[in-house]
């Protein structure tokens, strides 16, 4: 097999990869704009899929969690670092190490309030991002995190030229999305049959997680709307991307038959 062969086949692998990611974004925007949020109160021993705004509040038993670069106790977060890779005309951001985690919470309508098990959850939070230049003395807790994490080094090397000292090392970006307490949030998800509640509760015989019976299970901190333009944008993005890239390689391909 020749090299151009090779390199058309890598495009349309690469490009109908991100295509199917893509698309599959996509169905998720349709799923969530094909209905409206209920009333909590409408979930009290209901099961099948739903979706619910209103506020996110920590539940008495399970209380928050810390998330790692910020130290906020929240709801819910993910966590991304990723270095700067530079090779010839070629650079990209190269993702370390990333994770998620999350506890059960209650959305509070204004009249009635309901559990969240946001295991499993795609989750689509506001980013906020701090990136670090080569050098550069990093904050005490993204210190702290680098130091207990083997897949991130710090970039702080360095070379002493006698009339100047020059960094060593590549630029790192440490991105944190969190749900905190007090939040707006939407959630689209599988609503089950919770434990019974006190006499009095307003809290309702029900708990919304992940599930068989939903296509997807979206936890955001906005609107139903803008949690579809959030996924949206992206999965465009990668939709035209996938398209192009297996154009080519279909192109390039015909080209060497």
């Amino acid at each position: 097999m020749v090299l151009p062969q090779l390199v058309a086949i890598a495009f349309l692998a690469v490009g109908g990869f991100v295509l199917v990611r893509g698309s599959r974004d996509l169905r998720t925007v349709a799923h969530i704009l094909r209905n409206d949020p209920v009333p909590v109160r409408s979930l009290d021993g209901h099961t099948g899929p739903v979706e619910i705004t209103g506020t996110a509040v920590a539940d008495e038993d399970t209380g928050t969690v810390t998330a790692p670069f910020t130290g906020s106790e929240c709801l819910a977060y993910t966590y991304e670092v990723e270095e700067y890779r530079s090779s010839g005309k070629h650079s990209h951001w190269k993702t370390l190490d990333e994770g998620q985690a999350g506890v059960d919470f209650v959305v509070d309508d204004g009249t009635d309030r309901v559990r969240v098990n946001p295991d499993g959850a795609d989750v689509r939070f506001e980013s906020q991002s701090v990136t670090v230049s080569p050098g550069t003395e990093l904050p005490e807790r993204l210190a702290d995190y680098v130091e207990r994490t083997e897949a991130v080094e710090a970039q702080d090397g360095s070379v002493n030229l006698l009339v100047t000292e020059i960094s060593l090392g590549n630029r790192q970006r440490f991105t944190e999305r969190r749900l905190d307490v007090g939040e707006d949030v939407y959630v689209y998800g599988q609503a089950t049959r919770g434990p019974a509640t006190e006499w009095g509760s307003n809290l309702v015989d029900a708990i919304v997680g992940d599930g068989d019976g939903t296509p997807v299970f979206v936890i955001s901190d906005t609107s139903e709307r803008g949690t579809a333009w959030r996924i949206a944008r992206g999965a465009i993005t990668e939709a035209v991307f996938g398209l192009l890239a297996a154009v080519i390689g279909a192109v390039v391909l015909l080209s060497v038959q």
